[in-house]
This record gives C-alpha cells, sequence and structure tokens, in this order.
C-alpha cells in the first residue's frame, strides 16, 4: 500500500499531463502541430536574425530575406516563420502576405501597430505594414510564440 503522499503525487502528475496535454493543441480551432517544433528539439535563442532584431525567448530562426518591390511572403507553419526576419526600407509600407503551411491555426500579430491577424491553415491572409524610421519590428504568432514562433522586420 503506498503512503497517501505517493498517491497524491501520482495524481498531481496526471493532471497536470492533461493540462499540458491541452495546451499543446493551439487555440482548439484546428488541430495541433504538436507539442515540439518539427525538425527542432526545443527552440533557440541564437541566431543573426534574433541578435539583429533583439529578440527575446525562444526563436525558431528560419533565416533571413530582403522585402522586394515594397512586399514580403511569409510563411506560418511548424512553429516559424520562414523567413523569420525581413529586411525593409525605413519608412516603407510592405504588403505582407502570410500563408499558414502548417495544420494549426496561427497567427500575425505586431502589438506596436495594434495588428493581430488569424491565418487558418492551408489559407492565406494579405497585412499593410508601415515600418518605423530605424531599429527593427518584432512580429509574432500569438497562440505559438512561447514555441519561438516570432520574428522582426529589419529597418535600415
Amino acid at each position: 500500500m503506498r503512503p497517501f503522499g505517493a498517491a497524491r503525487g501520482l495524481v498531481l502528475a496526471g493532471a497536470l499531463t492533461l493540462v499540458l496535454g491541452a495546451c499543446s493543441s493551439g487555440n482548439g480551432d484546428g488541430a495541433a502541430e504538436g507539442a515540439t517544433p518539427s525538425g527542432n528539439d526545443g527552440a533557440t535563442s541564437g541566431g543573426d536574425c534574433a541578435e539583429a532584431a533583439e529578440l527575446t525567448g525562444p526563436i525558431e530562426d528560419r533565416g533571413t530575406e530582403e522585402a522586394s518591390g515594397g512586399a514580403v511572403t511569409l510563411d506560418a507553419s511548424e512553429f516559424a516563420f520562414s523567413p523569420t526576419c525581413v529586411e525593409a526600407t525605413n519608412g516603407e509600407t510592405l504588403e505582407v502576405t502570410v500563408t499558414n503551411g502548417g495544420s494549426a491555426l496561427h497567427n500575425l500579430s505586431v502589438d506596436s501597430l495594434g495588428i493581430d491577424e488569424d491565418v487558418q491553415a492551408g489559407e492565406t491572409i494579405s497585412v499593410e505594414v508601415t515600418l518605423p524610421d530605424s531599429g527593427s519590428l518584432p512580429f509574432v504568432c500569438k497562440y505559438h510564440v512561447s514555441n519561438g514562433m516570432q520574428g522582426a522586420f529589419l529597418i535600415g
């Protein structure tokens, strides 16, 4: 027979497993992509993009591209934006197209500009983003930022 404390610990561990399982499934509007980024055992904090944009926390760095003709396309899937960083001109207004290539609901949020747009699995959205005069402008998927789904527009 187990002591009461050991049984209580097992009950708490089981409850924690259920809670964590529910949290990893996204927001309930779509199927989960999994608890960990695909092809990555955990998002990292390093990378040229993260350093240039002064991003904090986990980041799944999928490289940097230059905006072309006032437009850029971001792929939102597998708990990352690809590209993760976008080089652009100061004060430019970019047409940002976000394609959700994953199976879960994703999002493009730019807090400082009040942008908060969902993109369903297999769908595409377009958002106009007016860049500041200098520095960087971070963006995230509000549903998966804790998994490293963030990036930035690098101004200069």
